[in-house]
């Protein structure tokens, strides 16, 4: 279909005459007749009735009429299409499961903040993404990394355990044969083997779960005790976190990038900015609050 015959169809419709429709397109009236009946014949229908004083669309008229707008609309847009500011700050990012909300909330918001009409594609993290926000352990050797925050594993004991009534757990003296609640697949499972190895005591395993989500829903429906990061678990309810005494664990969360991924303007200044700044996120207490069953 021809560029040209869309226009002539639009003129003559918003015009209903043809000598009026060949002055808006700037072409002679008997043209602009040849053009509307090489058109009727391509679309094999009639979509204009002639009379004296001009011409009447017919109801194909009307219902072909929003189409060719828009069909011309894009066709006059697509030279532009990647010269547009809303191209100029995409940003394909992979986020990692059971990452704190308030903090990739932030994190979504300041990068808006420093960059104008962002358009977002987010992924689970992979090697396609052009940045991966996710646990240092989890990236890739040949990416780059810039950590935003840091978070502890805490201690977390269900509503009504005994352990409660103790300020500070010994591992030595008070985990023999507690129930635990595992998560095999991810980083936090090897934190919290290393801490009951340190116990050197027997516990009995309750639940493997493949999420730290699903670890947090056995732990306040109070099957058992697990170690959860801190940050992760703000805001919950159905358990306390209490201190112990042993090894201290971490896991570190931040941007995994490459060197190619910088030639993005929208990452290249996101990464500057946070190389500079800390990533600023509440605690659940600043600003909301939850029913206790």
């Amino acid at each position: 279909m021809e560029e040209r015959l869309l226009k002539f169809f639009i003129a003559v419709y918003e015009e209903k005459n043809l000598t009026r429709a060949a002055n808006k397109c700037f072409v002679s009236q008997p043209n602009i007749s040849n053009g509307i009946k090489l058109f009727e014949s391509k679309m094999n229908c009639t979509l204009f009735k002639r009379h004296q004083r001009g011409v009447e669309p017919t109801n194909k008229a009307h219902y072909l009429y929003p189409i060719a707008k828009r069909i011309l609309n894009e066709l006059n847009d697509l030279p532009n299409i990647f010269t547009k500011s809303a191209f100029k700050n995409e940003v394909k990012i992979g986020i990692a499961d059971s990452l704190p909300q308030e903090y990739k909330l932030q994190f979504i918001k300041k990068v808006n903040e420093l960059n104008s009409n962002v358009f977002w594609t987010v992924n689970h993290c992979n090697e396609n993404n052009e940045i991966n926000l996710l646990v240092k352990e989890w990236k890739k050797e040949e990416d780059l990394f810039l950590p935003l925050w840091q978070e502890d594993y805490l201690l977390c004991i269900p509503n009504g355990h005994k352990l409660l009534a103790k300020n500070e757990i010994d591992l030595v003296a008070d985990l023999k044969d507690e129930n635990f609640i595992h998560c095999p697949p991810c980083e936090a499972h090897k934190q919290c083997i290393s801490i009951l190895n340190f116990a050197n005591k027997t516990i009995n395993t309750v639940g493997n779960c493949s999420t730290k989500t699903e670890t947090l829903t056995l732990l306040m429906a109070g099957l058992g005790l697990t170690f959860l990061p801190e940050y992760f678990i703000d805001g919950w309810y159905g358990f306390e976190t209490r201190p112990y005494k042993g090894p201290r664990y971490y896991r570190e969360v931040g941007l995994a990038y490459s060197r190619h991924s910088l030639q993005n303007p929208a990452i290249a200044k996101t990464i500057n900015y946070f190389s500079k700044n800390k990533l600023k996120a509440n605690k659940f207490n600043n600003f909301g609050y939850y029913f206790k069953p």
